[in-house]
């Protein structure tokens, strides 16, 4: 219901059944003027609500121990992920071990596919040779009274790509494998053909009296 301030006619919006059956006194919130407001003739009454329903009593069933052999037992199952991370590893390893075979047995086609390969096999002393010495033979001569010792041998290229020869290293030693004297031999600037061998010759002048041996090398590139 509507009821209006009959001082400032602010008007307000009431619920009557908060005015009672009689009325009650009311007081205006814009003027502060207060009066009495009798109820409406017809008030809605409140609406009772229903009671709620009983609930049904709770009926607690013993579980009937002749039944345990009607139960279906589900098989355990055991757990496998350690054997399936057991079974990975090893297959891993076995993996990794053919591969290695594998590149240990092609290496001289990795090489020629892959060309910085050649000096990772070359550390790991897995690099087959490319060049080789061949035919290496010393000789002893006097010329004017001067003892005199040459050196001939060839170097040959075994691999299937051309390849540069390096300087080789040749090494006098006495009867204990001590180093007496060496030098450096120069054999061609040109690459090697494959399968091809071109011929080194050196010569040494007075060579020291103890030595009984010799060994030639090649020298490492760039040196």
């Amino acid at each position: 219901m509507i009821v209006t301030c009959s001082k400032c006619q602010k008007r307000y919006i009431v619920d009557p059944r908060s005015l009672g059956s009689p009325g009650r006194r009311v007081r205006c919130a814009n003027c502060r003027h207060t009066w009495f407001e009798a109820a409406p003739e017809e008030v809605p009454s409140a609406i009772e609500l229903p009671p709620l329903p009983e609930t049904p009593p709770v009926v607690r069933i013993a579980p009937d121990e002749s039944d345990t052999a009607h139960r279906i037992q589900l098989p355990a199952v055991a757990r496998q992920g350690r054997g399936i991370v057991w079974l990975g590893r090893v297959a891993l390893v076995i993996a990794v071990a053919i591969a290695i075979g594998a590149l240990f047995a092609e290496r001289q086609q990795v090489m020629s596919a892959v060309p910085f390969t050649t000096r990772i096999y070359a550390m790991v002393g897995l690099a087959p040779p490319v060049l080789e010495l061949r035919d290496v033979l010393p000789s002893r001569s006097v010329a004017n009274g001067v003892p005199t010792l040459a050196i001939n041998g060839q170097v040959a290229n075994v691999s299937t790509d051309p390849q540069p020869v390096p300087k080789l290293r040749v090494a006098l030693r006495d009867a204990n494998n001590k180093e007496l004297q060496s030098w450096v031999v120069s054999v061609t600037d040109e690459p090697l053909a494959p399968g091809a061998s071109v011929p080194f010759h050196t010569t040494i002048s007075q060579p020291p009296d103890g030595a009984t041996g010799l060994i030639v090398s090649f020298m490492a590139a760039g040196s």
